[in-house]
C-alpha cells in the first residue's frame, strides 16, 4: 500500500520517470487460502485490482492521512508519518472486520477490492521492497501478540502468516510484561530508532490482542553531500523568527520542477530505486498550502513534469520525530466504527482457546504511530511503528537551465519507492528549536531593541558596514558576548577601555575548551568600539560561531 509517509511510498512512477499502464503491473498470484468468509459483497469483489490502480488509491490514502494529521496538529512543528505502516495495520484489521466496519476501512484505504486483493497487494509490497535496490535497507515486520486464554481463528491466523508474515505470540495478561515485550520488539525491528510504543499504566483492562507493524529504512544518497560544505545558516520558521541550522550544500544535476505552489526536488538514494522528494513552498506560500493540494494525481503529474537540470541545493541536516494518535485521524477519514465499543464488528480475528467464538465484540481501543527520521550528509535513516490494541466491550512546470533549491524555510518531503510509487514516509520540517541555535541578542538592562541583523534592517542601505557603524555607536562597556555552539552558548565578558579597544576577556559560562578558546580569541580580535551612548547601561552582543570553526563570520542579532 503505497502510502505517503511523506517519505516515500505512494507515487506510482517508474524509475525511468514513466508510469506503467494499468495492465502492465498485475499483482503476483499467491498460493494462500481463499478467504471466502471475508469477500466484499459488492460487484468489484471478483475483479483483481491492477498494481497501478492500487498504488494510486494508496497514495490518495497517504495524502489524505497526511493532510488530516497536519490539520489536527495545527500546522505547528515538524511532522513525520509512515502511511505504509498504517496501511499494513489497516489491511490486517480489514480482514478481521465485517459489515459496516469492514466497508469503512475499505473506503479509507480507497482500494475498493476484496480482502484477498488487498492482502495480495500488501504482500507484494513487502516481498518486493528489499529487492528494489540492494544498496538500500528496507525492513518490514508485522506481529500479533495475543493475551493468554485467547487464540487466533485459524483462517485469520493463516492469512496473517501468508500475506503479512505476522506470527502470533502469546503473552501473559500482566501489564508490565506486555509492555516490555512489545517495546523490545519495536526496538529490535527499528534498529533502536523506536525503543518504545507503550507505557505502563495505559493498557485497556479488557485487552485481548495487539497488532504491530514496524518499518525501517536506511539509504545513502546517490551523491553524498560534502560535510566540509555544511555551514550554519539562517532558517526562517513559519512564525517569521530565525534559527541557525547546519545546512548541507551540493551543486549537481537533479530532477527539478516548479509550479504555482512550490519548487520540487528529487534526491535519489543508492542506485535510484528510492528517492526523497522535497517540496519547498514558494515565497508567500506555506507548507499548509502545499499539503492541501496533495493527491496521488497531483504528485504523479508533478513528478512527470520534473526535468534534470543543474541545481544549487541547500538542505538542513536534521532529526525529527513525533507520535500520532491515529484513532481521531482515521475516524475523521471515515472509519469511526472501528473505534466504537458499541458498534465495531471484528468477528474474524480471535477466539477463546476452548474454541468458543463468542468472546464479545472487539473494538480498536488504542491505535498510534511513532516515527523518526534522521537526514545527514551521507543519507537518511527512518523508522516507524504502528500499533493497534484490540479490546472487548465489558500546475505547469518550467525548469530553467540552472536553479537554486535553498530549503531555508519550512518544507514538505516524502520518501518513495520509484517503480511502484509506494510512499514509505511523509513529513514536514519546520526548524524546531533544539535542532539549531536560536538567533537572538538582547539589551541587558532594557527591553528596547538596539540593533537587528543586516537582512532585517532595510533602513541601512549601506549594508553590513553601515550596520556595524550603528552598533559601534551604541556600545557601552563593560559588555558581554555570547558565542553559540552545537551544545549551548559560551558567555564571554570583556572590557572596552576608554579608547574603545577590547581589554580583559573573561569566560563567564563555559561550554568546552575549544569553543571557549575561540570565543576569547574572537573577542580580542574585535575592531575598536566607539564609546557608547547608553548612559552606563551594559549591552550584550551575540556572535555565532560555526560548529566546524572553519568559518569565522560574525553575525549581529537582536531580540
Amino acid at each position: 500500500m503505497g502510502i505517503l509517509v511523506l517519505m516515500t511510498s505512494l507515487l506510482a512512477f517508474a524509475s525511468d520517470g514513466n508510469f506503467p499502464n494499468a495492465g502492465e503491473a498485475p499483482l503476483n498470484e499467491v498460493n494462500a487460502p481463499v478467504v471466502s468468509q471475508s469477500e466484499m459483497p459488492d460487484d468489484n469483489s471478483s475483479t483483481a485490482l491492477q498494481g497501478e490502480q492500487l498504488d494510486n488509491n494508496d497514495n490518495d490514502f497517504a495524502c489524505n492521512l497526511f493532510r488530516i494529521i497536519n490539520e489536527q496538529q495545527g500546522g505547528d512543528g515538524s511532522i513525520i508519518v509512515s502511511p505504509i505502516s498504517v496501511g499494513y495495520l489497516l489491511g490486517m484489521l480489514h480482514e478481521g472486520a465485517d459489515g459496516e466496519t469492514r466497508q469503512q476501512i475499505n473506503n479509507v484505504l480507497g482500494m475498493g477490492g476484496s480482502v484477498q486483493d488487498i492482502n495480495k497487494y500488501f504482500k507484494k509490497i513487502m516481498d518486493d521492497a528489499p529487492n528494489v535496490d540492494p544498496t538500500v535497507t528496507v525492513k518490514t515486520a508485522n506481529c500479533i501478540f495475543v493475551i493468554s486464554g485467547y487464540s487466533l481463528i485459524p483462517q485469520y491466523r493463516d492469512d496473517m502468516r501468508n500475506y503479512y508474515r505476522a506470527l502470533a505470540e502469546a503473552v501473559e495478561y500482566s501489564g508490565e510484561s506486555i509492555v516490555d515485550i512489545i517495546n523490545n520488539w519495536c526496538k529490535r525491528n527499528t534498529e533502536g530508532m523506536i525503543p518504545e510504543i507503550l507505557k505502563n499504566g495505559e493498557l485497556n483492562p479488557n485487552r485481548v490482542m495487539y497488532l504491530l507493524n514496524a518499518v525501517y529504512f536506511k539509504a545513502s544518497w546517490a551523491e553524498n553531500f560534502d560535510p566540509n560544505q555544511t555551514r550554519d545558516r539562517n532558517f526562517t520558521k513559519q512564525d517569521g523568527t530565525t534559527v541557525m541550522l547546519p545546512m548541507m550544500h551540493l551543486e549537481t544535476r537533479a530532477a527539478y520542477g516548479k509550479n504555482d505552489l512550490c519548487k520540487l526536488l528529487r534526491l535519489p538514494y543508492g542506485n535510484g530505486g528510492y528517492s526523497m522528494v522535497v517540496m519547498l513552498p514558494n515565497e508567500g506560500k506555506t507548507i499548509g498550502d502545499v499539503i492541501k493540494n496533495l493527491s496521488a494525481q497531483s504528485l504523479k503529474e508533478q513528478l512527470h513534469q520534473m526535468r534534470s537540470t543543474k541545481v544549487d541545493i541547500l538542505l538542513p541536516r536534521f532529526t525529527a520525530e513525533n507520535e500520532t494518535n491515529l484513532a481521531p485521524i482515521l475516524s475523521a477519514l471515515g472509519m469511526p466504527r472501528a473505534f466504537s465499543r458499541n458498534d465495531a464488528e471484528f468477528p474474524n480475528m480471535v477466539q477463546k482457546q476452548n474454541n468458543e467464538n463468542d468472546i464479545g465484540c472487539l473494538y480498536v481501543s488504542l491505535m498510534r504511530q511513532k516515527a523518526k527520521i534522521e537526514v545527514n550528509e551521507e543519507g537518511t535513516k527512518a523508522a516507524a511503528v504502528t500499533i493497534a490494541e484490540m479490546s472487548t466491550r465489558s500546475a505547469v512546470l518550467n525548469p530553467p537551465q540552472r536553479e537554486e533549491f535553498h530549503a531555508t524555510r519550512p518544507f514538505v518531503y516524502y520518501i518513495v519507492e520509484n517503480s511502484t510509487g509506494t510512499i514509505y514516509f511523509m513529513g514536514t520540517y519546520c526548524g524546531e528549536e533544539g535542532e539549531g541555535v536560536e538567533i537572538q541578542g538582547r539589551n541587558m538592562n532594557t527591553s528596547e531593541t538596539i540593533y537587528r541583523s543586516v537582512e532585517q534592517m532595510p533602513q541601512f542601505p549601506g549594508g553590513e558596514a553601515a550596520l556595524k557603524k550603528y552598533i559601534d555607536s551604541h556600545i557601552q562597556y563593560p559588555t558581554l558576548a555570547a558565542m553559540s555552539g552545537a551544545h549551548g552558548n559560551v558567555i564571554v565578558q570583556f572590557v572596552v577601555d576608554k579608547t574603545g579597544r577590547v581589554g580583559e576577556v573573561k569566560v563567564v559560562r563555559s561550554v568546552d575548551k575549544e569553543l571557549d578558546k575561540e570565543a576569547v580569541r574572537l573577542c580580542k580580535s574585535l575592531p575598536k568600539f566607539t564609546p557608547g551612548r547608553q548612559n552606563g547601561k551594559a549591552v550584550s552582543v551575540w556572535y555565532t560561531l560555526p560548529v566546524t570553526f572553519k568559518q569565522q563570520a560574525r553575525e549581529f542579532k537582536y531580540h
